[in-house]
């Protein structure tokens, strides 16, 4: 689930992210028939969960789940339900509801799980105990306090260097795989938030846009919010103009406030690229000795190489 969890979902008649229509985030309650077209339903009560869980429609992708982490009896039709249909799991605070994450084992024992959070304080321990059960993990920065750049420069230097990290979290995941040259799109897909591609329905059933209340202005164009909302920063000469993360950001830690001080994000973004820089001399190393050993017994070319999946495996396949 290092991709969005859409990309490789066990679920009926899943979809890829470069799909025609947008995934529709769905309140479970305003849920109608959808066509076959893709979605995925925001469960709430014990009721909500196991009735998707029994009887997935045609176009469901994952359930997320809100508001059950901490109610043991919730997950038991979670961990025997015969469906495979994934569960992205949002701890809300996860500074004192880490110790909740146990309640997953069972669960993901039989389906795809993830785990979401925002970076509020005490995050890392969840963060830490989700990655110790192989759980996968979304973290959403949105615009991070000073003291938050300070948990999650510790939070991405534990993925990058701890070696029992061995599930993907995401922010640093997916920007790791881009700056060693995958085609990862902006931090806006990487984190599921672009609603040209992710688009959230809210309680009264009109179209919203990531990360602020209320429903998205009729002036405002969804296809395209990112890249003109991005445009905008450009023109206006707000720091987006020379960053060096421009292509992977996209303009991502400047919403809502376009006024946000990046440079705590700047810093994750160079500790990551500095991991990234090291794992491609690596390749280049092994590479050059893989060409001169084959060229030295039957003069031909080197087989190719590639990174594994997570920093910790940086040897050639």
């Amino acid at each position: 689930m290092g991709q969005p969890l859409v990309s490789h979902s066990s679920s009926r008649d899943s979809v890829s992210p470069g799909n025609d229509q947008p995934i529709l985030f769905v309140p479970s309650d305003l849920v109608m028939e959808q066509g076959g077209r893709p979605f995925v339903v925001i469960v709430k009560t014990r009721k909500e969960l196991s009735q998707w869980l029994s009887h997935p429609p045609a176009g469901l992708q994952w359930l997320q789940v809100h508001d059950l982490l901490g109610d043991p009896d919730a997950w038991v039709p979670a961990s025997k339900s015969a469906s495979n249909v994934p569960l992205d799991v949002f701890v809300a605070t996860p500074g004192s509801q880490f110790s909740d994450l146990y309640r997953m084992v069972d669960v993901c024992a039989v389906r795809d799980v993830r785990v979401s959070m925002p970076t509020s304080p005490g995050f890392l321990r969840a963060l830490k105990l989700a990655v110790a059960l192989r759980l996968p993990v979304r973290l959403l920065p949105a615009q991070p306090a000073p003291e938050m750049c300070a948990e999650l420069t510790e939070a991405v230097t534990f993925y990058l260097h701890d070696p029992m990290v061995e599930t993907p979290v995401e922010f640093f995941h997916s920007v790791l795989a881009f700056m060693c040259g995958a085609d990862t799109g902006s931090l806006w897909t990487i984190l599921e938030e672009d609603p040209a591609i992710f688009l959230q329905q809210d309680p009264d059933g009109h179209s919203k846009l990531p990360r602020v209340s209320g429903s998205a202005s009729l002036e405002i164009s969804l296809p395209t919010f990112v890249a003109t909302r991005f445009k905008r920063l450009v023109e206006q000469n707000t720091e987006c103009t020379t960053c060096p993360w421009q292509r992977i950001c996209q303009g991502y830690f400047k919403w809502p406030d376009p006024a946000y001080d990046c440079r705590g994000v700047k810093q994750l973004f160079s500790i990551i690229k500095a991991v990234a820089d090291e794992m491609t001399q690596e390749l280049a190393y092994h590479d050059q000795a893989e060409q001169e050993e084959q060229l030295g017994e039957s003069g031909s070319k080197a087989a190719s190489y590639k990174i594994r999946a997570t920093p910790h495996e940086r040897t050639s396949l």
